[in-house]
């Protein structure tokens, strides 16, 4: 009776891992969507801010420059909400302190929207 006792028991201990190896993986894979999302609206905020930039003071494209404005502004924002939203999945899978669990999860989200929109922006240039 107690080697099945303890049989179960072992049971029980390895079905309780099996969720958070999957939950971890989700939140791997958030992540790195997250970032991926992140860093498109990265590259969409900079273009937009160049077409802004380049456009102002033209009175012949006086609408096209305040649309690019407000495109930059959403895409702006938008690239601060989904970094921000990355950064916190990243704390959340991380096993360290508080301050490393900041700091490191702070780290690897900003590295991953850098790389992502690096090969995003090759990507969409075709090399």
């Amino acid at each position: 009776m107690d080697n099945q006792a303890a049989s179960n028991r072992l049971q029980v201990g390895q079905n309780a891992r099996f969720p958070a190896l999957g939950s971890r993986t989700l939140g791997i894979a958030a992540s790195a969507v997250l970032m991926a999302a992140a860093a498109n609206c990265f590259l969409k905020y900079v273009w937009w801010t160049a077409c802004y930039s380049a456009w102002t003071g033209i009175p012949k494209l006086a609408q096209q420059w305040r649309a690019a404005g407000s495109r930059a502004s959403l895409n702006g924002w938008s690239f601060l909400a989904l970094e921000a939203a990355s950064v916190i999945v990243v704390f959340s899978l991380i096993r360290l302190r508080v301050a490393g669990r900041v700091a490191a999860s702070l780290i690897i989200t900003f590295a991953g929207t850098g790389l992502l929109a690096l090969a995003i922006s090759v990507i969409k240039q075709g090399h």
